[in-house]
């Protein structure tokens, strides 16, 4: 064991000296990068315990391709409509509930474990806008869909964690499995930027935000790969940010928890490191909050001297404008627009705007060209 390391560093290397097997060593590794001393030797410490960890890594992913050929086992489904959110949550949490309560969906609901076998595809309303909602099963660990669930989970653009009568330890359980796998949802992407220098060397731009010694920092990157760059700090940047900004497979959630209640109730919503958790039977308050976590915006649309059309509005990212509006409808009205009349989020109802309004939630446009 290198000298002059903290005590909490020793327990994570005996963590790790006792792993059982390679999910459990990269948890161990993790965490002894997290501890280890900041001193020169730490660095070199810090540099192969990172070469180890993403060599045990590529080996889980080698091993799940591979099962995944052999088994022929595979998930593919098409993201559709204004969202997707995943239900991610252990065997008998609730999930198909959840599904059947608030979408179309009728999944087996069974007292038994894992009588999810394959995703359920929902589709949950807001105001005329479809959200689909896939209910994933409980193989999160060691099974040969799991690659293909995280694969699933990369890409999907919120989760709903489902959890059993509130209870923080079963959600403190699935961050972990969630972050075994380099998905973070109480943690932010860090506000930090890296442009290419025509220099050889690394700088930093608003250095006073570094929180750890700048020579650390410098050794950090470098063995990643970053030889003639700027660092652009727009945050405090202490050590975890720097691993997860140089950590290629960080991959960042929005995420609402439920919780369902097998023997008791929320009386209102909570939060767990800034996560909202909700009682399962706060239909409207969970609607509408996975809406807002997509940030999203939905549109109704008139014709001059008609009523407006609410069957099917549109689905705006939030910040987009009444160009970006005309744009979804048709090229004519885009190449044309002058501007737009809307109701809603304007000082008068039917006010004239230009074709750079940025809309809100719920507005109301008739276009004019």
């Amino acid at each position: 064991m290198p000298a002059n390391v903290s005590f909490e560093y020793a327990l994570a290397q005996k963590k790790y000296d006792e792993a059982r097997n390679d999910e459990e060593k990269i948890i161990a590794l993790q965490e002894m990068i997290s501890r280890a001393p900041a001193h020169k030797g730490g660095e070199n410490l810090r540099k192969d315990l990172s070469r180890k960890l993403s060599s045990l890594k590529s080996k889980l992913e080698r091993q799940a391709v591979i099962a995944g050929k052999r088994t022929g086992n595979t998930i593919n489904i098409k993201k559709e409509g204004a969202g997707q959110l995943l239900i991610f949550g252990l065997a008998n949490s609730g999930k198909s509930t959840f599904l059947t309560e608030y979408t179309n969906s009728k999944p087996v609901i069974a007292a038994y474990p894992y009588s999810t076998k394959k995703p359920e595809v929902g589709a949950l309303n807001y105001g005329g806008a479809i959200i689909q909602v896939i209910e994933l099963p409980s193989f999160l660990e060691n099974h040969e869909l799991t690659p293909q669930i995280f694969s699933m989970i990369r890409v999907t653009d919120a989760l709903i964690l489902v959890i059993k009568d509130g209870s923080l330890e079963e959600l403190k359980h699935l961050i972990s499995i969630l972050e075994k796998q380099d998905v973070f949802i109480t943690r932010k992407n860090p506000n930090i930027q890296i442009t290419k220098s025509e220099f050889t060397g690394i700088s930093f731009v608003n250095e006073q935000f570094l929180k750890i010694p700048k020579d650390e920092a410098i050794e950090i990157l470098k063995s990643s790969g970053f030889r003639a760059h700027n660092i652009i700090l727009n945050q405090n940047t202490y050590l975890e940010d720097l691993m997860l900004l140089i950590n290629p497979r960080a991959s960042f959630k929005p995420a609402i928890v439920i919780s369902m209640p097998f023997s008791k109730s929320f009386d209102k919503s909570v939060f767990y490191k800034d996560i909202p958790v909700f009682d399962f039977s706060q239909k409207k308050e969970v609607t509408e909050k996975i809406f807002e976590i997509l940030e999203s915006v939905i549109i109704f649309t008139k014709k001059p001297g008609q009523k407006v059309d609410k069957t099917e509005p549109l689905v705006l990212d939030k910040g987009n404008t009444v160009l970006d509006a005309a744009r979804l409808i048709h090229k004519n009205i885009y190449k044309n627009l002058k501007s737009a009349k809307v109701w809603g989020s304007t000082k008068y109802p039917g006010q004239t705007v230009s074709k750079s309004y940025v809309l809100q939630n719920r507005d109301i446009v008739e276009f004019n060209m």
